[in-house]
């Protein structure tokens, strides 16, 4: 799917924007959140001689909706409220701008655990997790503050390396870090994430999937070896050999397996994620039976958690896997429902009605699709609706206006360009620069 359903997913949004300063993250739980207050949160976190813990999040990212929803709404954090300043960040917001040309974000969510008086990063974690994993990851943090590093020196390294873009150096720092690690060690899968992902970032696919396929089977916990078998897949799709196709089949059967982890062993996003897997695998085999039933179960587990779901922002979380799943099952009007309950009951979201008009520019109905790409837009900030704005050309150029389309693009590139301290790599000035030239190459091919 990240060859074809998940690339048009990507221009839909999947979170909430919000205008409070700070957030409760649930009843039962003791954690109040800073909200996109950088300076605010180190300068308490520098008074009370805390470590500052930091999600960075962005308003497209469905593995941050969930987490925000599922995870760091968990009573288990509660014993750590006191001990941590937190934050929530919005890499979206024009506000957070000056964080992220100190710590630049390439993958959703990012968490950071950093020392107060200067801001160094103790800890970093790639991608979504578990209760469990955060737990683990708070542990370790605190352990390593309290002890100046304490033998962390070299994943510190590491990390900071990662965070100036210089990947093969990182690379090689993260596989010094992880021969230091036991087994055991909280650090050890994300240490490993890490590390895949630079060799992904530095171009290095095939190392990327062999490193994944040696260090799957050293991980005893079911959530830690989804979160290596997602970044491992997507390295084995990035390479065209025989090897990496042989490391497609075993991670394909890995993710099969995982499904018949217990209820508890993974979050609903892991879960759903196993299920993308399997159906990607099936999909790039041309197993067609084996697609199908994969999708059906897919689709029945995203129904029943949608049942389950304890408020809005949780059933909302697995939305855009929703899309997926009814694309795969070639019956998008099967999830125009959830999708229309979703727009009436988060009204200032504008992932709902970005996601209606996927569903119906899927079917065919590009008035329709328009008219809710349009309400999207209308709720969208201004430095975010570049994901917006790129699925809202595909619309446009569906309904033969290519012309309409490249000047919509041109125009946001322009207004992003002229944002004091918008990073060139900022992803969503890629995506406007991505469909900025599929729209002129539309444009220029001859009409048939």
């Amino acid at each position: 799917m990240r060859l074809a359903v998940g690339a048009l997913l990507l221009l839909w949004g999947c979170a909430t924007s919000s205008t409070t300063t700070q957030r409760a993250t649930a009843p039962h739980a003791r954690p109040v959140f800073l909200e996109d207050d950088w300076e605010g949160a180190l300068r308490e976190a520098k008074a009370g001689r805390r470590p500052l813990f930091v999600e960075a999040w962005a308003p497209w990212c469905q593995s941050c909706r969930s987490l925000r929803a599922t995870v760091l709404t968990s009573p288990a954090l509660g014993e750590w409220a006191d001990r941590f300043v937190w934050l929530t960040l919005n890499t979206d917001a024009q506000s957070s701008l000056p964080f992220l040309q100190r710590y630049p974000v390439d993958t959703w969510p990012t968490l950071l655990v950093l020392e107060p008086e200067h801001g160094a990063v103790i800890s970093r974690s790639l991608g979504a997790v578990s209760v469990p994993q955060l737990l683990g990851l708070l542990a370790q943090a605190e352990r390593t503050f309290q002890r100046g590093h304490g033998g962390a020196e070299v994943l510190a390294r590491a990390d900071e390396l990662a965070l100036q873009g210089r990947h093969a150096e990182a690379a090689q720092s993260y596989e010094q870090a992880l021969a230091r690690l036991t087994v055991e060690d909280a650090r050890r899968a994300g240490t490993v994430v890490s590390w895949l992902k630079v060799l992904s970032a530095s171009g290095a696919a095939e190392e990327c999937m062999r490193v994944a396929g040696r260090e799957l089977p050293g991980l005893a916990r079911a959530d830690d070896r989804t979160r290596l078998l997602y970044v491992g897949m997507g390295c084995a799709l990035d390479a065209d050999t025989e090897e990496a196709r042989a490391a497609r089949d075993r991670f394909a059967e890995e993710a099969r397996r995982g499904l018949d982890a217990p209820e508890d062993a993974l979050s609903p996003l892991q879960r759903s994620s196993l299920f993308e897997l399997s159906c990607e695998a099936y999909e790039l085999a041309g197993d067609t039976a084996g697609l199908r039933g994969m999708t059906e179960r897919w689709w029945t587990f995203l129904l029943a958690q949608a049942r389950h779901a304890r408020d809005a922002e949780e059933r909302a979380a697995l939305d855009s896997h929703r899309v997926m799943a009814a694309a795969l099952r070639n019956r998008p009007d099967e999830a125009l429902g959830l999708l229309e309950r979703s727009a009436r009951e988060l009204p200032g979201d504008y992932n709902p009605p970005a996601r209606l008009a996927t569903l119906h520019a899927m079917a065919g109905r590009h008035d329709e699709a328009l008219a809710s790409s349009e309400r999207a837009l209308a709720l969208a900030p201004r430095i975010a609706r570049g994901t917006v704005l790129a699925g809202h050309a595909r619309i446009l150029l569906a309904r033969g206006e290519g012309a309409r389309a490249e000047r919509l693009l041109t125009e946001a590139l322009g207004e992003l360009d002229s944002t004091p301290g918008m990073p060139r790599e900022h992803l969503q000035r890629r995506a406007l620069e991505h469909a900025l030239k599929r729209v002129r190459a539309s444009n220029a091919a001859p009409v048939k």
